[in-house]
């Protein structure tokens, strides 16, 4: 019954916005310059509000709590320009997120494939709020044709040029995928780590070479679920009421940016870093799951 009741209110939750957001959609498509801008801005504050409103239906509920862990977290600002990387387990874990950062810095931003415009609703609202949507090529299409990873690169290139100059924030999932036991499985010999999969850092490689010059910050959070192998459904049941989100800020000038962008997607210094991170998440969460 539990999970009927959060389906249907996160269901109203995302209904709720459809009177505001089409038509504020509409009126940033007729307009321009600062009027346009104020559109955005209203937009954004719709966003907010519809993050908020999940974290208040998980509280009422259940009595959700994420437990955040961090001096960096005091000072991120709503103006600011973040680049964010985090472990990734769950579908759950963009919620929290969300949760945890909303109106810390700006609305929280990340790749989606050009398809996923098109579904209802949420597709619209990733349009209307200017989320990056980037066409993909697959991994036979890349084997046929190998130009066209060099495509899928300038793609990248061109959808992060809207964002210099103004407050951003961009979600980077370094695994690529969430971190199920049969992937980790599947990788068991390829992977060093016992708690995450292995990162790729060509892609935020390519993404912070390219915003260089407006980063402030990359946020690094590590999320450590009190179960293993959790999922939305899980959240969503009541199962997950505790969790801890490690936040570390670390300034631009402190991450190993490469400069020249034809170097940027095979960056060795961006890898090095990367994979430093990954070992200190690592460790970070094996003592985390250790008994008290």
């Amino acid at each position: 019954m539990g999970l009927i009741i959060a389906y249907i209110l996160f269901l109203l939750n995302l209904m709720s916005i459809i009177p505001t957001m089409y038509p504020l959609y509409i009126w940033k498509l007729v307009t321009t310059g600062s009027w346009r801008r104020f559109g955005d801005r209203l937009l954004l504050k719709v966003g907010e509000a519809w993050i908020e409103n999940n974290y208040r239906i998980s509280r009422m509920l259940y009595g959700v709590q994420f437990e955040v862990i961090g001096e960096g977290y005091k000072n991120l600002k709503q103006d600011g320009r973040y680049m964010i990387i985090c472990n990734h387990q769950s579908w759950s874990d963009i919620y929290i997120i969300q949760s945890v950062l909303n109106r810390k810095i700006p609305l929280i931003r990340f790749f989606i494939k050009d398809s996923l415009k098109y579904v209802p609703i949420l597709g619209h609202a990733w349009l209307a709020l200017d989320f990056p949507f980037v066409k993909r090529s697959s991994r036979e299409q890349l084997k046929k044709n190998p130009e066209l990873a060099t495509k899928d690169l300038e793609n990248v290139k061109k959808v992060c040029e809207k964002f210099a100059g103004m407050p951003f924030s961009i979600l980077n999932f370094l695994e690529g995928h969430r971190r199920t036991p049969e992937r980790v499985q599947k990788l068991l010999k390829k992977n060093p780590y016992q708690n995450l999969l292995r990162p790729h850092s060509g892609g935020i490689s390519v993404v912070s070479t390219a915003l260089r010059n407006s980063l402030d910050a990359f946020i690094d959070l590590t999320i450590v679920y009190p179960t293993e192998n959790p999922s939305f459904l899980d959240l969503m049941r009541g199962k997950i009421r505790k969790l801890k989100v490690f936040v570390e800020v670390i300034p631009a000038p402190l991450v190993p940016v490469e400069e020249n962008e034809q170097f940027a997607p095979m960056s060795k210094k961006m890898k090095r870093w990367v994979d430093e991170r990954w070992a200190l998440k690592d460790a970070l969460i094996t003592k985390e799951k250790q008994p008290k």
